[in-house]
């Protein structure tokens, strides 16, 4: 099973690649909303669970408060078929969304809904987004958590004229970490994903890959220093005291901070306790970017990947050459 959903992600990923402008659950770029999900639609004590406007998998053009059209999957119980129709749906600020779902038996118009207005000035968002759900219906995240499934991913690329003004201000101040974590100005473009507990992502700025409870605390995704790993048995449906270090998963949220994506390339263990690693754990990291760089920590079979000690050393074992992010 979890084979064949890496698998499957990595299929839909390259699949997108080649059709859109690359952006990414941990991987930076995806949320439940964008999927038209709530945080708890994929919880897995509720595997028969259904949302209406939710998909598993999507693809839509936006601004920041209106979606233009959008293709998608709709999300399916545990146990089905995902790929039973398509549902295409169109808005163009009439006041009316018309939706369209395409199946084997021909296209069937939906119900028109109320539509939304348009707001042309604040850019445009394109957005392609897929989570387990795909995998047969897959309901795996926690309700301690409510944050969506475990594995997934998303590509994006955004045009925003309101980063203009806040790209020059930071030139004039000479902002070096705002700079080097948002280096370019009016757009951004990357893709994140995770599967089993193994993150990658490309990013042009900075983003939130994972936010836990503590809202004190805030590391780099691929820098493990000072991190505390919940039981490789805990997960989103193992999410119990068993499994979890005689705590629920609930536990090791609250621990765990804010986790970014830098501007480059990242590969990382998955921050959020939901994953359900099966291989080493956690993975060795990689980071090269206008952060710096990052490299080792982890295990590799039985072995700890630990750099040897220097002033670049963290307390996980990773070389970190920062540039002041």
């Amino acid at each position: 099973m979890r084979a064949h959903r890496t698998a499957l992600l990595a299929i839909t990923a390259v699949t997108i690649v080649g059709a859109a402008p690359a952006l990414g659950v941990s991987g930076g770029g995806y949320h439940p909303h964008k999927q038209g999900c709530k945080g708890n639609a994929d919880n897995s004590k509720d595997p028969k669970r259904v949302e209406k406007n939710c998909r598993s998998l999507i693809y839509s053009i936006s601004d920041a408060k209106h979606t233009y059209v959008s293709v998608g999957i709709p999300q399916v119980k545990d146990g089905s078929n995902p790929v039973s129709g398509v549902i295409v749906c169109l808005d163009l600020g009439t006041g009316t969304q018309q939706c369209t779902l395409l199946s084997r038996n021909g296209a069937k118009p939906l119900k028109p809904t109320k539509g939304t207005k348009v707001h042309p000035e604040t850019g445009l968002r394109s957005y392609f987004g897929a989570d387990d759900n795909l995998d047969s219906g897959e309901h795996d995240g926690s309700s301690y958590i409510s944050n969506g499934p475990s594995d997934g991913g998303a590509i994006n690329a955004n045009v925003k004229p309101e980063s203009i003004q806040t790209w020059l201000k930071s030139v004039m101040a000479l902002n070096r970490k705002a700079l080097l974590t948002h280096p370019l100005p009016l757009a951004d473009a990357g893709f994140g994903a995770c599967a089993d507990g193994l993150c990658f992502s490309l990013q042009t700025q900075r983003k939130v890959a994972y936010r836990g409870g503590n809202t004190h605390k805030q590391r780099d995704a691929a820098n493990y220093g000072g991190v505390k790993w919940d039981p490789e048995s805990c997960a989103g449906p193992s999410d119990g005291k068993k499994d979890c270090g005689g705590h629920t998963i609930a536990y090791w949220h609250e621990r765990n901070g804010t986790t970014y994506v830098e501007p480059g390339l990242q590969i990382y263990e998955d921050p959020d306790p939901q994953g359900s690693p099966i291989a080493d754990y956690p993975i060795p990291a990689l980071y090269v970017g206008s952060c710096g760089v990052i490299a080792g920590g982890g295990k590799f079979g039985k072995q700890k990947v630990k750099a040897p000690k220097s002033p670049w050393t963290n307390k996980a074992g990773q070389l970190v050459v920062a540039t002041g992010c």
